[in-house]
């Protein structure tokens, strides 16, 4: 078959090409059978094909007169010979033409005896295959059939390339979409953690509600984070729904922000008092979703007179997270861009809260200045949290290959212990069994999953205990092993199957829980490098894991 072959680069480059039109084996459309019938009809024969060339067939698009046959092996074809010229190609006798006359589709069925073939030409230049026309006997289409036929060809390209265009635009409005789906799920969960209250989105087509976590606790909602609005609208008592109902009018017709105080039962049948607050997103002029916030104010009503002297703290709080949720509906894909405006709205909150403090130093107020100075303290961490993990979101969710280097492994270690906070590092002590001084990996990356390793067993472990980082060289598989080993409480044997999963969380019982991510970071960081991440120990009296990095990666 390599007669019937482009040159190498041009080959490849023509059949990348074929391919984006995302068309093969997709099924008949009207179109094509009617550009197909057509060239039947004007060049008189009872067989007319849009035939695709591939690397080892030709693939009928539109088929006309040869019922039942979808494709024929490449070395067969006739259009394999006209796509590698630029004009009409036409065989008058096919039982006479050297190249052709010893093919099974002349010497047997359907008997080819004519065929012309127009190539079909992408904006490319690249020739995906033909429109073609055969009969049984000989014959030669005249100047007008000739013409038609190119002419019709050059319909074939031009709906193939619309076809693939809108085909792609399709594909980037739900790329974009669920961008938009996943921003807005990472919103609920930031608000719910940042500002203490739970999220909601609500989809106009579905009628379906879906909560954030922190609100299915504060609604007693339990696992069901799915609602119906029928539903939710039930737990609401007295004059709460006609109220909502009323405020959503008033959204949806004049832009008024909905802000509403309102009792409701819980499905545990718990009376609460909570505040809603919401926002339509619209989409060509229409309101599709409504997203918003829940917060249980039944404390509030019940001692006016503190969250009086809170108010404005808790205010500063509400704005913040409707700055955040404007930023990040803005939908920018740039992680680096998304990481500094999430970091910088959090250094504007951490400063006003600085700033509170500061005014409420003469108020001799020890209550709210305890709570900021709580409060400060969580902030401080988030922070510190956002600037570790973020860092490497972008390669993180990348699925381009990372750039792997010579790393020396004491460095790695080293940067490592480094990251921890300054009055825990006394307690890692690092035994290195291995020889291998270095190994191919991406610094930043496995920094952060060793990192992520070391802060957990600090986390994890009684405070007068160590965390041994131990280097290890294995002969089989031959690799280079980077134990962290801790004295705490192991992992809940419940955990243990999903332990790197995302949003795996709970270390064991009655210990705090975090937010799932640190571990599955690990997983994905050395998946990228090829390599993996394997709990080995795992008992009451500590639990060990191994970062395993094989040579031959």
């Amino acid at each position: 078959m390599s007669d019937l072959l482009l040159p190498e680069d041009a080959e490849a480059r023509r059949i990348a090409a074929l391919k984006d039109l995302i068309v093969l084996d997709s099924p008949p459309e009207p179109l094509f059978d009617s550009i197909t019938k057509m060239a039947s009809e004007i060049c008189g024969t009872p067989i007319a094909l849009i035939s695709l060339i591939d690397e080892e067939r030709q693939w009928f698009k539109a088929n006309v007169g040869l019922e039942g046959v979808e494709e024929t092996p490449r070395e067969l074809a006739f259009c394999a010979h006209a796509i590698q010229q630029d004009g009409l190609m036409e065989v008058l006798d096919a039982t006479v033409d050297p190249r052709f006359s010893s093919n099974p589709l002349v010497t047997d069925s359907p008997h080819i005896k004519f065929y012309a073939g127009a190539p079909l030409v992408l904006p490319s230049g690249a020739k995906a295959g033909t429109l073609c026309v055969i009969d049984r006997s000989q014959k030669q289409l005249t100047d007008f059939q000739a013409r038609s036929l190119r002419m019709l060809a050059d319909m074939v390209s031009q709906a193939l390339t619309m076809r693939r265009d809108l085909i792609h635009r399709a594909l980037t409005v739900r790329r974009e979409a669920e961008e938009v789906l996943r921003a807005k799920e990472a919103l609920l969960d930031r608000t719910g953690r940042i500002a203490g209250v739970g999220g909601w989105v609500a989809e106009m087509a579905s009628r379906q509600i879906h909560f954030s976590e922190q609100a299915c606790s504060l609604l007693d909602l339990g696992s069901t984070c799915l609602m119906g609005t029928e539903a939710a609208l039930g737990m609401l008592t007295g004059d709460g729904e006609d109220r909502l109902r009323h405020a959503l009018n008033q959204l949806a017709s004049k832009g008024e922000p909905l802000d509403l105080e309102v009792c409701l039962s819980t499905p545990t049948a718990r009376l609460m008092w909570v505040r809603l607050a919401g926002e339509f997103e619209f989409a060509e002029g229409r309101p599709v979703r409504l997203v918003g916030a829940v917060q249980d104010i039944s404390e509030r009503l019940k001692h006016k007179a503190e969250l009086k002297r809170e108010q404005d703290l808790r205010h500063q709080v509400e704005r913040h997270a409707h700055e955040l949720k404007t930023l990040l509906s803005e939908r920018e894909e740039m992680l680096d861009v998304l990481t500094h405006e999430v970091r910088q709205p959090l250094n504007n909150a951490s400063a006003a809260l600085q700033s509170a403090s500061a005014a409420l130093q003469n108020t001799q107020d020890a209550a709210a200045l305890d709570r900021l100075g709580r409060a400060q303290g969580v902030m401080s961490q988030v922070m510190a949290n956002i600037d570790n993990t973020l860092a490497s979101a972008a390669l993180l969710a990348s699925k381009e290959a990372i750039e792997l280097a010579d790393t020396d492994v004491d460095t790695l270690v080293a940067v490592a212990v480094g990251d921890v906070p300054s009055h825990a590092r006394h307690r890692i002590q690092v035994e290195r069994l291995a020889s291998t001084r270095t190994v191919q990996a991406d610094m930043g990356l496995m920094r952060l999953a060793l990192r992520n390793l070391l802060l957990n067993a600090l986390k994890y472990s009684p405070p007068d205990t160590k965390v041994i980082v131990r280097l290890l060289d294995w002969d089989e598989p031959l690799a280079l092993v980077i134990e962290v080993e801790d004295a705490g409480p192991g992992f809940d044997t419940e955990l243990t199957p999903r332990l790197f999963q995302r949003g795996a969380r709970g270390r064991h019982a009655g210990a705090v829980k975090g937010h799932g991510l640190g571990l599955y970071i690990v997983r994905r960081v050395m998946e990228l490098h090829g390599a993996r991440v394997e709990l080995v120990r795992n008992t009451p009296q500590g639990s060990t894991l191994q970062l395993i990095l094989e040579v031959a990666q």
